[in-house]
């Protein structure tokens, strides 16, 4: 099964304490947003979707390839 990448793109900035519920991503600042970047297959994006919905945080956008 090939490696699946993925990108989230939410509103604004998380917090230092927020960030380290996604230990398993790499989160990246921009303006006015932050991109979190992780791998390896579709269950570890929906577990990071999930977070992000416990959280009340909504994406702005999500991408995926293989």
């Amino acid at each position: 099964m090939a490696s699946r990448n993925y990108r989230i793109v939410i509103k604004g900035r998380l917090s230092e304490r927020l960030g380290s519920a996604f230990r398993d991503v790499t989160l990246e600042r921009e303006a006015g947003r932050m991109i979190l970047r992780g791998e390896n297959g579709q269950a570890r994006l929906d577990g990071v979707l999930a977070r992000l919905n416990d959280l009340g945080i909504e994406p702005m956008r999500v991408e995926a390839n293989d």
